[in-house]
């Protein structure tokens, strides 16, 4: 099968949950012996316009920044553009769409392009733009932010009513396709996220872990790796942490990630005290990434807002280590398969603070411990793996036609 990938991320560096999905199934259809190619935006001028990602090739297009409007018909150009190369001498038999903008100009002007058109979607494009931008002070800038978040939701609903099926990673999203934009149920699909279990999987020696990443060996570790921008709830986490008093100074919590947030997370530890209890390290690679899930006591995710999957929660549980997170989106539908008692009670302060402290005197108990380790490594490979993933993937679009059409 030949199979083009569209995006607005690149699949040739992680560092978010988008690119990781985008890269998985880029190599996930590879190994499974499909051609593969993405279309993506080019993120400056200085990268290369095609690059070779584990058996696929990624071909960029450049778009102009000027404005809004120029950065939005530039990207519908770009992606004409470099699809018309694509299929001069052949179509494909499938086109997923991973980001509204990319797809919108190929989906509706090259529909023959793709014999199916299915649509990812991670979470929906104005609710994630809304969070992503300080609110507004001026009227003139309340003005632009309203528009820019109609325009992404106009142009994800334009998108999703052509495609032949909408794919969501949980059914917390596919909850808000349908509140949002009306999509018909029987056309969206849950196909979970997931980890790689054999990259993501437990430690033969986590003292040894732990002092190659620098981390004390006699306290106890907890690790997250978010954007780092407000909805990720790491203030609240830092409220959190303060609030258990004594028992958080023995504790090491290590924050992974970039964003805008960075300045404010920094001063916050600063007021708070806490430049013996908290780490920023930044960016983390691949091969770190692992490493750190595997030498942590307890993973977290206190996200406050629009956790549409949260692969982070399941790469933890691939590598045995217990996570603790809100009850938001997708969060709860992975955790209370394991034990409820991962779950917190709110997304305030207090109520992770008493999450951490009833699963930290947990796992204090090695059986415990283990059990929970069990439970979330065999949820992994049983329902959350990027084998599966890809493959169902593949199964949907081999649905017969009267099944696909869209609406």
């Amino acid at each position: 099968m030949k199979i083009l990938l569209l995006a607005e991320v690149s699949a040739e560096r992680v560092i978010g949950g988008a690119e990781r999905v985008l890269r998985q199934q880029a190599v996930g259809f590879v190994a499974a012996g499909h051609q593969v190619d993405l279309l993506t935006r080019a993120m400056d001028e200085t990268v290369s316009m095609q690059v070779a990602i584990g058996g696929a090739k990624e071909w960029r297009f450049p778009v102009s920044k000027k404005s809004e409007w120029s950065f939005v018909r530039s990207t519908v150009q770009g992606a004409l553009s470099v699809l018309d190369r694509l299929t001069r001498k052949a179509t494909y038999d499938l086109a997923i769409i991973h980001q509204a903008l990319t797809g919108f100009g190929p989906l509706y002007l090259r529909r023959k392009a793709a014999a199916e058109w299915l649509y990812v979607c991670h979470s929906l494009a104005h609710e994630e733009y809304l969070t992503r931008t300080a609110a507004a002070t001026s009227l003139s800038s309340r003005l632009r932010r309203h528009v820019n978040a109609w325009a992404r939701r106009g142009i994800e609903w334009l998108v999703m009513s052509r495609c032949h099926r909408i794919v969501v990673l949980s059914e917390f999203m596919r909850q808000r396709v349908m509140a949002t934009h009306g999509i018909a149920p029987e056309r969206i699909v849950l196909i979970p996220g997931a980890a790689d279990p054999n990259l993501f999987r437990p430690a033969a020696d986590r003292r040894e872990l732990r002092r190659t990443l620098g981390l004390p060996e006699d306290r106890t570790i907890l690790f997250t790796v978010r954007n780092l921008v407000p909805r990720m709830g790491l203030e609240t986490l830092l409220d959190a942490l303060s609030e258990l008093g004594q028992g958080g100074r023995h504790c090491l919590l290590v924050i992974g990630g970039e964003g805008p947030l960075r300045a404010r997370l920094e001063a916050g530890i600063r007021q708070r005290q806490l430049e013996q209890v908290v780490r920023l390290v930044g960016f983390i690679p691949d091969e770190q990434l692992v490493a750190y899930y595997q030498a942590a006591d307890l993973v977290l995710m206190p996200t406050a807002q629009l956790e549409g999957f949260g692969l982070v929660t399941v790469e933890a549980l691939a590598c045995g280590t217990p996570v603790v997170g809100t009850p938001v989106g997708a969060i709860p539908e992975v955790l209370g398969q394991i034990d409820p008692i991962l779950i917190s009670s709110g997304t305030d302060s207090g109520s992770f603070a008493d999450a951490l402290v009833r699963v930290l005197s947990r796992i204090e108990e090695p059986v415990e411990r283990e059990r929970l380790s069990r439970k979330g490594r065999s949820l992994v490979e049983r329902r959350y793996n990027w084998v599966q993933h890809c493959a169902d993937l593949i199964l949907l679009s081999a649905k017969p036609a009267s099944e696909r059409k869209a609406a």
